[in-house]
């Protein structure tokens, strides 16, 4: 099934596309011919790469909670955007910085198969036979703040920006979870874990710089808000990426 991720992906995000594309207000043609960078952007694109990244998959509740993670991995980088809104633009001495936003849509996978023991590092963990692997899709608008061109008459430009929206996220697994116990000891339980795709809350960060049809991405993901046997589940990853952006 997830070999038919990126079809899917477009399929979700038809409605979202449609609507940006219509209540976008007819841009100025003269600035648009003079903004490479705006013109590069005023239509949809699907980014296509690679990304190095780490992920954490935490369970927490009140004197419990388990967490694990992939210890870093390579990862498909995936992410659709639709045209870009410009909100407001401020003349530079080289470019403009431009305040604007766009619907993005991802999917990812988890693959989270080392356990953080409460006494040993916060951030790397251990093979110790647990696991819990997923993958989801999300949509977000994304608001964000570019600045470019930076070398002049290119498509050049740099982009920070966050989004805030939703995720369709199901995993599973057998993570230990840890309990401390009044004599000091920590109680590990292994809990099997089964959850279908749900709405999860959804964020995004990221910082890009792009040129040409190419783009180097660091990005944060965060997905929360959901609860299984009585557990807050979460998961987030932060990855750094080179993508092929295509445009249509």
């Amino acid at each position: 099934m997830k070999r038919y991720a990126c079809a899917i992906l477009l399929l979700c995000l038809l409605p979202l596309t449609a609507w940006a594309d219509d209540s976008q207000a007819a841009p100025d043609s003269s600035a648009s011919s003079n903004d490479p960078v705006a013109e590069f952007l005023k239509g949809q694109s699907i980014q296509l790469g690679l990304s190095y990244e780490q992920g954490t998959f935490k369970l927490n509740k009140p004197g419990s909670s388990a967490q694990l993670t992939d210890n870093g991995r390579t990862a498909l980088l995936i992410n659709y955007t639709t045209g870009e809104h410009i909100l407001g633009t401020m003349p530079m001495k080289y470019g403009d910085a431009a305040l604007a936003w766009s619907v993005v849509g991802s999917f990812g996978q988890q693959d989270t198969h080392d356990q953080i023991n409460p006494y040993s590092s916060a951030i790397i963990g251990q093979d110790k036979g647990s696991r819990v692997t997923g993958d989801f899709l999300s949509a977000a608008p994304f608001l964000y703040m570019r600045l470019g061109p930076v070398y002049p008459g290119s498509d050049s430009f740099w982009l920070f920006g966050y989004g805030l929206g939703v995720a369709m996220y199901h995993f599973g697994g057998n993570p230990f979870v840890y309990t401390p116990q009044a004599d000091g000891s920590i109680l590990q339980t292994s809990m099997p874990i089964t959850q279908h795709a749900v709405p999860f809350l959804y964020q995004t960060w990221r910082w890009q710089f792009h040129y040409g049809n190419w783009d180097v991405l660091f990005t944060g993901k965060s997905l929360s808000g959901h609860r299984i046997n009585g557990y807050n589940a979460s998961y987030e990853d932060y990855g750094l990426g080179l993508a092929y952006t295509l445009r249509f």
